[in-house]
Formats: C-alpha cells, sequence, structure tokens
C-alpha cells in the first residue's frame, strides 16, 4: 500500500474530526427517531388501556338496559295477570310493550318461560337455545335473581333474563336480547375506531357484529385471518393497499371460558407518515449541519496551519544563525486571544534571542581562555607558595616509596633541601629504623586492594630529636593516564603528645592538692581490691566547710583544702591511697593495721587545729580482711558512706566503723525496694482512693469524706501505704503523688455533684509556690465549686516552716478551699498557732481519742483542746472513734465531727457512691 512522506497537519487533524462529527451527527439522528418511536408507542399503549376501559363501560351499560327492561316487563306481567301463573294472556299483554322496546330500543327477540322453563311466547329473532342459556335461566329461577350475558356462537348478542314474581314466588322469567350495533356506534363516535369480535383468540374467523355496512365492507375487504397473532401481541401494526392500520387486542369482560375478544382497529397511515417525515427531516437537520461544520472547520484548520507553517519556515534560519532575520520575520501582531501558535512564535524569538546572547558568549570565552591560562600559571605558584608555608610535611612518592617533591616545611624539619629529598627512599628519610620495615609493607601494598587513604603515626629522627608524626596517604593521578602517585601528609603531634600525657595526669589527680582524684583513687583501689589485700578504707568530711567558703572566700576555703591534704601526707603510718574526692571530702586506704592504731588515726583526724587551719570532720570506717571474698570498690565505698552518714548524725567531730549488724544498709535497701514499689505504682497507674467518711456529730449523717490513698502490686495485692508514703516523702516523690491526688479527687468531685472530699498534703507540697495556682487551673477545669474540697496538712508540717504555710496555705483559702490542720495537739504548745493558720478544721489526734472513754487524763485534755479550738473560731473533729462508748464521749466534749470505725472503714469509692450519675 503506498504510503506518502509527507501529510499536513491540517489533514490529520480534519480525517478524525470528519469522523467524529459524522458518528456524532448519525447517532443524533438515530436516537431522535427512536426516542419519538418510542414515545408514540407508549401513547398507543396508553390509548388501549382507555379503550378497555371505554369498552368495558359501555358493555356494562348495555347489561344494565338489558336488566331495566326486562325487570320492567316482569312488574307489568304480575300486574296485569290475573292468576298465579303465566299463559297467553301474558303473551297478549307483551305485544305492544315488544314492539316499542324493538323499534326504539333495537332489542332483537323478547322470550317468556315459567317455572318450569317452558317457552311460553317469544317475538324477534331469539337467539339459539343452547345449554349455556338454559344453565343460566335455571340459575335466575332458582336463585330469584336477574342476569347479563353477552353469548357468542355465530353471532354475538347481550341477553338479559329477569325472574317474574308473583306474591313472592317465582312464576317464570322474561328473556331479552339485543345486538352490539349500539355498543360498536358509541365505541365509533367515542374512539374513533373500528371494532369486531373474536369468539376464540386462537380462531381464524372474526365475527362482525355492526349494522354499519360501511364498516362490513371495510372488515370484509380484509384477510381477517388472525393479523397479528393475537395470542401474542396486544396492540399492533399492519399495512395494506399502502395504508397502515393500528390493531388493539381488548379484553374487557372478565377472564372465563367462550369468552370472546374486541379487535378494535384504526387507520395510523398519516401518522406513520408524519414520523417518516420527522426522522427524514431530522436526517437532511444532520447532515447540513455536518456539513456546515466541515466547511467551518477546513477553514479554521487553513487559517491556523499558515499561521503555523509561518513559525515553523522560521526555525532553519535559527540553524543557521540568521537572529535578525528571524526577528522579522515572526514580528507580526497577534490577534486576540491568543493561543499556542502565539505561544510558539513567542518561543521561537527568545529561542533567537537566546542563541544569539549564546554566540555571543561562545566568542567572548574564547577571547577569556587565553586570559585564563596566564591565571592558571599564576595560581599553580600560589599553590606552590601554599605547600611551602603549610606547617605540615608534604610529600609525593611513587609506588615504590621514591620520594617525588617535598614542601618547605619538609626541608626544615628534616634539614635537608628538596634535591637531597627528591630521588631518595621515603621510609629510609622519614621513618624511625625500628619501625621502617613494617610501614614499607603496609604501606606499598595498601593501594593494591583498598583506595582508602591509610594512616598512621611514626616517629621521625631529627636534629632535635625524636618527633612523633602521623601520616596520612593518599592515592592521586588515577585517572591521568601515567601512574599514580602517593600523598603524604604529615603532621607534627609531639607537642600534642606532651599535652595529653599532662591531661593523662590531671585526669587521676587533684590539681589542687596533688593527691589522686576520685577517679584515679577508685582505679588504684580496684586493682588493690583485686590482688585480695586487706586495708581499711576512711571517708572524711570537713565540718562546716560551706561556711569557711561563704564566710572567708574561696580562697581561704583552698587553702584549709591544701592543709588538710599536708595533713594526710605526713600521717603514720602513711596510707597506701590519699584522695581527695571532690569539694570537702577526702578518702585514706591503709593497708592491714591494729585496730588501737586505726581508731587513733581516725581521732586524730577528726581533731582540728586553728593554728595551722585545720578543720575538724566528720570519718566514716569500714575494713576489709585480706583474702576477703564479695568485696569491690562499689561496695567498699558504700559501706564507707554509710559509716560517715551516722557519723554525721552524731554531729562534728565524730567518727564511725561500719557494722553488718546495724542494718544501716537494710533499712537503706528497704526504704529503696519501697521507693521503686511505689514509683511503679503511679507510673503504671496502680493507685486508688479509698473513701471515709467524716459524720456530723449532731445529725449523724456524712458531712463529707476523706480519701485515702491506696498502692496496688502487679499482681493485685494492696501494700501498706505508711511505709510507701515515707520513702516517698523521703525521696522528694510524695510531690508528684499529691498531684496525683489532687487531680483524682476534684475529678470524683466532677462525676458526682453535691460530693465534698477531703485530701491530704505533704509537708514536700508546702515548699512548692506553684500549688494555688496548679489548684486554681484544676478547679476551673473540671468546674468543681472550691467549696467542695478540704486540704489537709499535719500539724508538724505547718509549725515546721509556719511562715511559708502561713502564706500558702492563704492563697489556697483565697481560692475558696477549705482547710484543716490534721494529727493537732502532739504539740500542746502549738496551741498559739491556731490564730496564724487559716484553718477551718482542726482534726485532734487520735492518740487521745482511742482511749477517751477509759483516761480521765485523756478527757481533760481533749476537753481543753475543743475548748482552744472552738476560741480561734474553728471546727474540731475526732479521729479514731471506733466505738459508740467514744462517740458518746466525744458528744459530751462538743466535737464537731467525727471519724473512725465505728461509722466505716475505708472502701472504695463505688462500694461508698455507686455508680457516678454523669457516666453516660
Amino acid at each position: 500500500m503506498f504510503m506518502p512522506d509527507f501529510i499536513s497537519l491540517k489533514w490529520k487533524l480534519l480525517l478524525p474530526l470528519t469522523l467524529a462529527m459524522a458518528a456524532g451527527t448519525i447517532t443524533l439522528t438515530w436516537v431522535n427517531d427512536t426516542n419519538l418511536r418510542h414515545t408514540v408507542e407508549q401513547t398507543r399503549r396508553d390509548d388501549a388501556l382507555r379503550n378497555e376501559a371505554l369498552l368495558r363501560f359501555l358493555v356494562q351499560q348495555n347489561e344494565r338496559q338489558l336488566l331495566d327492561a326486562g325487570s320492567a316487563l316482569a312488574d307489568f306481567l304480575v300486574i296485569g295477570s290475573s292468576s298465579d301463573a303465566l299463559g297467553l294472556e301474558s303473551a297478549a299483554f307483551l305485544q305492544p310493550y315488544w314492539d316499542q322496546l324493538s323499534l326504539n330500543q333495537g332489542f332483537q327477540s323478547l322470550r317468556l318461560y315459567d317455572a318450569d322453563q317452558q317457552l311460553i311466547i317469544g317475538f324477534g329473532n331469539a337467539a339459539t337455545s343452547d345449554e349455556q342459556i338454559r344453565s343460566k335461566l335455571g340459575k335466575v329461577l332458582a336463585e330469584e335473581r336477574p342476569v347479563s350475558v353477552l353469548h357468542c356462537v355465530q353471532t354475538c348478542q347481550f341477553i338479559g333474563m329477569v325472574p317474574v314474581l308473583h306474591r313472592g314466588i317465582t312464576i317464570g322469567a322474561v328473556v331479552v336480547s339485543m345486538d352490539l350495533s349500539g355498543l360498536l356506534s358509541a365505541f365509533k363516535q367515542s374512539s374513533g375506531r373500528d371494532l369486531a369480535i373474536a369468539i376464540d383468540e386462537a380462531a381464524t374467523i372474526l365475527l362482525l357484529t355492526t349494522t354499519e355496512p360501511a364498516l362490513i365492507s371495510q372488515f370484509d375487504s380484509l384477510d381477517f385471518t388472525p393479523y397479528p397473532q393475537l395470542e401474542r401481541i396486544e396492540s399492533a401494526l399492519s399495512h395494506s393497499d399502502k395504508k397502515t392500520y393500528e390493531w388493539q387486542k381488548l379484553r374487557p369482560l372478565a377472564a372465563a371460558p367462550n369468552t370472546p375478544l374486541f379487535i378494535a382497529r384504526k387507520d395510523v397511515t398519516a401518522d406513520e407518515q408524519a414520523i417518516e417525515r420527522i426522522f427524514l427531516s431530522n436526517l437532511i437537520t444532520g447532515l447540513g449541519v455536518f456539513v456546515l461544520a466541515e466547511l467551518m472547520l477546513l477553514l479554521a484548520l487553513i487559517w491556523f496551519m499558515r499561521r503555523m507553517n509561518r513559525v515553523s519556515s522560521c526555525l532553519p534560519l535559527l540553524g543557521q544563525g540568521n537572529w535578525q532575520q528571524v526577528r522579522q520575520y515572526l514580528r507580526i501582531p497577534d490577534k486576540s486571544p491568543r493561543d499556542e501558535i502565539s505561544v510558539l512564535k513567542d518561543a521561537a524569538l527568545a529561542l533567537a534571542g537566546q542563541l544569539e546572547t549564546l554566540d555571543t558568549e561562545t566568542r567572548n570565552q574564547q577571547n577569556d581562555l587565553g586570559k585564563l591560562v596566564d591565571t592558571l600559571s599564576h595560581e599553580r605558584d600560589f599553590i606552590s607558595g601554599l605547600l611551602d608555608t603549610a606547617q605540615a610535611l608534604i610529600l609525593t612518592q611513587d609506588q615504590r616509596g621514591v620520594i617525588r617533591m617535598a614542601n618547605h616545611y619538609s626541608e626544615s624539619l628534616t634539614g635537608l633541601t628538596e634535591n637531597q629529598l627528591v630521588g631518595q627512599d621515603y621510609f629510609e628519610m622519614m621513618i624511625a629504623q625500628q619501625e621502617r620495615q613494617e610501614w614499607r609493607a603496609r604501606l606499598l601494598t595498601h593501594f593494591s586492594r583498598d583506595p582508602a587513604p591509610l594512616r598512621f603515626e611514626a616517629p621521625l629522627v631529627t636534629a632535635s630529636g625524636l618527633r612523633n608524626i602521623t601520616w596520612v596517604h593518599s592515592l592521586i593521578g588515577q585517572t591521568s593516564g601515567s601512574d599514580p602517585l602517593i600523598l603524604s601528609v604529615g603532621l607534627d603531634l609531639t607537642e600534642l603528645k606532651s599535652a595529653q600525657a599532662r591531661a593523662s595526669y590531671l585526669s587521676d589527680y587533684d590539681t589542687l592538692t596533688g593527691l589522686y582524684n576520685r577517679q584515679g583513687f577508685q582505679r588504684r583501689l580496684t586493682q588493690i581490691l583485686l590482688a585480695a589485700q586487706g586495708g581499711s578504707l576512711l571517708l572524711i568530711d570537713l565540718d562546716d566547710f560551706k561556711a569557711i567558703n561563704d564566710l572567708a572566700g574561696h580562697s581561704a576555703g583552698d587553702s584549709v583544702i591544701q592543709h588538710m591534704a599536708e595533713r594526710l601526707r605526713e600521717l603514720k603510718p602513711e596510707p597506701r591511697l590519699a584522695a581527695r574526692l571532690g569539694g570537702d571530702e577526702f578518702a585514706l586506704f591503709f593497708d592491714l593495721m591494729p585496730d588501737a592504731s586505726l581508731l587513733q588515726t581516725a581521732r586524730l583526724l577528726c581533731k582540728g587545729e586553728q593554728k595551722q587551719h585545720i578543720a575538724t570532720a566528720c570519718i566514716g570506717i569500714t575494713t576489709l580482711q585480706a583474702n576477703g571474698t564479695g568485696a569491690d570498690t562499689e561496695t567498699l565505698m558504700g559501706q564507707a558512706d554509710l559509716a560517715l552518714s551516722q557519723a554525721r548524725s552524731k554531729g562534728r567531730s565524730n567518727w564511725h566503723l561500719y557494722n553488718p549488724k546495724d542494718g544501716i544498709r537494710e533499712n537503706l535497701l528497704d526504704r529503696t525496694e519501697q521507693l521503686a514499689l511505689m514509683t511503679d505504682a503511679l507510673h503504671n497507674n496502680r493507685l486508688e482512693l479509698y473513701l471515709q467518711p467524716i459524720i456530723d456529730v449532731k445529725s449523724g449523717q456524712p458531712a463529707h469524706y476523706e480519701a485515702l490513698l491506696r498502692v496496688h502490686t502487679a499482681d493485685g495485692r494492696t501494700l501498706p501505704p505508711a511505709p510507701l508514703i515515707a520513702a516517698a516523702e523521703a525521696s522528694g516523690l510524695i510531690r508528684e503523688i499529691d498531684l496525683w491526688v489532687l487531680q483524682h479527687v476534684i475529678e470524683l468531685i466532677a462525676l458526682w455533684p453535691g460530693l465534698h472530699l477531703a485530701a491530704n498534703l505533704s509537708a514536700r507540697s508546702l515548699d512548692n509556690p506553684e500549688l494555688p495556682a496548679l489548684l486554681r487551673k484544676l478547679l476551673k477545669e473540671h468546674r468543681v465549686d472550691p467549696q467542695q474540697l478540704t486540704l489537709e496538712i499535719t500539724e508538724t508540717a505547718a509549725l515546721n516552716q509556719l511562715a511559708h504555710a502561713e502564706a500558702l496555705l492563704s492563697g489556697i483559702k483565697a481560692l475558696g478551699c477549705k482547710l484543716a490542720l490534721d494529727d493537732f495537739g502532739v504539740g500542746f504548745s502549738t496551741f498559739q498557732y491556731l490564730k496564724h493558720l487559716p484553718v477551718d478544721f482542726v482534726k485532734i489526734d487520735g492518740s487521745f481519742i482511742r482511749t477517751l472513754d477509759q483516761s480521765e487524763d485523756d478527757q481533760l485534755f481533749v476537753k481543753a483542746l475543743v475548748e482552744a479550738i472552738h476560741g480561734y473560731g474553728k471546727q474540731a473533729v475526732a479521729e479514731y472513734v471506733e466505738n459508740e462508748a467514744i462517740l458518746k464521749r466525744v458528744t459530751a466534749l462538743g466535737i464537731d465531727f467525727a471519724q473512725g470505725y465505728h461509722f466505716g472503714r475505708p472502701q472504695p469509692v463505688q462500694a461508698i457512691l455507686g455508680a457516678s450519675p454523669n457516666q453516660p
């Protein structure tokens, strides 16, 4: 197949667009015709339904007419009869009525039957009597009810049967009939359609029941073999003698055997011709639009391609360098709106400008190239000068170790000129003899398998002695085509090594005293212990050294430290190790010595000497027997530190010898374990609040509840809270626990409206100046009334820092919260502090309440406490009310509130309050 070398873009665009428009035109025409025919078909279906309803109405109307006439005749017969039976006299009576019915109503026949279905008389042409008619007649006589029926054998008639009743007894029946001419005429007038009846849906003969000769001739001229097939199609078209007929099969009567079908026909030739004209009109219109669109598209493409050709024809000029000609050719005004051709034209103009600029720059670069060669020559000289001024040995050598270049620093360090170095063996000139052979083998084989730089240190023999040089060797010139060289750069680290040695000394020794520091002391003590050598360790802590620094200055403090160090050096026997561990703390380690000598040395060190500026000290002592097992530096230092703590607890200038039987370490470990349990429970949400009621003594009802902390282990056990709280207070963890309690107490109040709770604050929380602000934030966040929250602090915590506690509690009181002073009465002298603390409740310590029913002294003391509390305007709360007898004493003494096991033990929140009303 021949394929041209060039096809214009115009035709490449026109052909697919033409095909697309042709397909669209054909599709649109077909869719319009299909929609029109669908609409006509739907209209015909709707018309068939209306015709069937019309026919049903006409049939019912004719049947009512027959029955009405039959009923009237039956009434006349009864009135005119003189006996209880019908006879010939009844027939004579009917003659005038029959003539009137036949002429005016179009009745075909009138028959009169007696009660035994015997024909008495008949008028007109009656339908052939058959079994169906006799059955209907017997039913009418038996049931005494009129019946109408459309009966078709060779022709179709409406038949009406009406019973004749005389004195409540059926004496006969009147049977009247009429043809379908009235029905056909009425249907023709209403629907404009011809009507025929088919006796059987599958029959091949159609029976006409019409009296209009013109209609008979129309049906007679057709082939009445069923067309279309009546048993399959409700409405169809047929073509005959250049005419088109629409056929409708109607079923106005209830489905039953031998029920006739009605066939309606209408001439729709004009409608079909109108549809064909519309189709042709749409097709011609579509073709016209298609041709017009093709012409407009062709004109647009011609105009488009003219502009495109103008731009494309100037592109070869760009390759020829005719920039000015390109600009003149393309400098034509654009018409709005702009399009891609306009953008392409602008791009061609921009490209022309850029190419012209590049051409100019290329010529300028050629002119600059000569200048660049001169500049590179100067730079080479500059690099050579830079190499000569660099404070590093810079050499190049080949892969046999022959020196090819050396800088000025290499000359000055070795005392040889470059000419003396070039051509010499690098390892002979730069590496000391004892390491020369090793590094030669490594360096000359390294780059054959690994291109990465090689680093090593080696001594260099110079006229001034050995120098420590670190070398970095790199391979250069691999891509130049010639044999690569090795660039060797050496840095003189002699001074750095000296500084490192000094730093190493300082890392083990104290600069102020010259003794070992902590790190050096522990390292050497570890070595002694590994040799299983016994001895004694003393930890020394100077008394009031901070006061010396604060009052006399750091120079005086340094002088005290130095005099103490001199004293340690002068000790007899001399210690094996002496160290300043930091600050005012020293350590001594002696070899095994008699206990008397050890204790005498300790007593001497405890005593100060004012004239010699030696301060007093506390000393912790621990001993280790020779061949002792299980001892390490950490253990020994820990024992001495525990002993030092015990010595400090005795006061100034004291010593203590560690004894495992004291239980100090076990107590510390137990507290550490308690703290670990408390920390684990806090961080893993195993803390829980229990509630205990505080009862209003007068009403006997709970005034509020105290929230008490309970701690659970991972396996579900509940731990005693007292030792855990003590450990938390000692470590400072109690602040986090107080915060947890405050948050959860406020959340409980938010969940149970009207609930009043009391929560305990530790002494550590009184040191927190941010507590009021934090409390305000929590109350606002949970929308809790501050009056529902009571905070309890112990009397001891408040009195230990009265001024600070008074300010902090005043801030909390200003928020609207209530305050309670717990464990009151332990110190009788604290009565005066009640006026300084803004508390609402004072809780009398339980040690005075639990024996109130037995001890008169406690009764007198509690009475004095209550009077003092009420005197300062506070309310009294009695703790540990455990039975009815104590409650009576509490009531008699005028105490306001009571708390204890008599009213209830602490229980979980749900056990006391139940489900929260605010929970969904």
